[in-house]
């Protein structure tokens, strides 16, 4: 039996795949985008590959019909994230909700027995240090939260009330190969811009937010150790690094490692309410997970792969 990826193109779902094929998982990656992602392509003889959307109710079924005798769980990691739900708020905050109710409704119809969802350190809002999942409440601050807090709950209602195991991976700013700046938020564009080379990154304030950034091989990693843990004994994991680094020392690095001469301005302050990073001990001793890149790894390694895809 094997598991299906919703978003399997998308940045933590094409790396979650790769890692779950390493581990001899049977996968299959639905999603609308019909290439195969750059980390898939030496594999992809090994994963099945399925256009289409979690918002056409009857084409999931349809999938799940065709797939059932293969599918045991479910990772979904389909939602538009951050500012960019902003841009057109109706249709994305459907996309966010509703996509996620159609999965946890395939599951109720299929019986399937597992159900991941990546949600976000975004759900603890304006939260200040590190913030501890048994401890510091879900709060968001912004519609993007919003919509991963209501699919956190839910998908607990859903599962308490249908009986299916429904487990929640919170990750945070993940960056990485499969990710070009240019394509994402503008806090991104502004901390890795420069390995793209793009131009006009500044901004009056940002230098001094905190966050946790995550290179994408570690939240994918998370993300499957939570998907194959054994009856785990908690049902939210923070996925990140633990550490705090400023927005202003994130952009310093992308500059120090790319090829492109490129100048990033930013003024002191913050950008977001957002916790400065996550606590990850229970994800540690409860599921063995343990990041492997420090932030100058992880943009020394990106800094590699755009320079392959530019």
């Amino acid at each position: 039996m094997g598991v299906l990826i919703t978003g399997g193109h998308g940045h933590i779902g094409s790396w979650a795949a790769r890692y779950l094929v390493g581990e001899g998982e049977d996968v299959i990656l639905l999603d609308t985008h019909p290439v195969v992602p750059d980390c898939l392509r030496d594999m992809a003889d090994k994963v099945t590959f399925v256009q289409g959307s979690v918002m056409d109710f009857a084409q999931l079924t349809d999938i799940f019909r065709r797939h059932r005798d293969r599918i045991d769980g479910i990772i979904h990691t389909v939602g538009i994230m951050g500012e960019l739900v902003l841009e057109n708020p109706y249709g994305n905050v459907q996309l966010n909700i509703g996509g996620t109710q159609n999965i946890l409704e395939i599951a109720r119809q299929f019986e399937i027995p597992k159900v991941v969802y990546t949600s976000t350190g975004a759900v603890y809002g304006a939260a200040s240090g590190y913030a501890v999942e048994a401890t510091y409440p879900v709060n968001p601050s912004d519609l993007y939260g919003a919509t991963k807090a209501s699919c956190e709950f839910l998908g607990r209602q859903y599962a308490g009330t249908f009986g299916f195991d429904f487990r929640i991976g919170r990750v945070y700013f993940c960056y990485g190969p499969g990710k070009r700046p240019s394509r994402f938020i503008r806090l991104y564009r502004l901390a890795f811009g420069a390995l793209e080379g793009l131009d006009g990154l500044q901004m009056d304030k940002g230098a001094d937010q905190k966050l946790d950034f995550v290179y994408i091989e570690d939240a994918a990693r998370g993300t499957a150790r939570l998907y194959t843990a054994d009856n785990p004994p908690h049902r939210v994991y923070n996925i990140a690094t633990g550490v705090a680094t400023s927005v202003g020392r994130v952009a310093e690095l992308a500059q120090q490692y790319s090829r492109y001469n490129v100048n990033v301005e930013m003024g002191p302050g913050m950008l977001m309410q957002r916790c400065e990073a996550l606590d990850i001990s229970r994800a540690q001793s409860e599921l063995g997970y343990e990041p492997q890149y420090d932030v100058e790894t992880g943009i020394r390694k990106y800094a590699a792969w755009m320079e392959e895809v530019l």
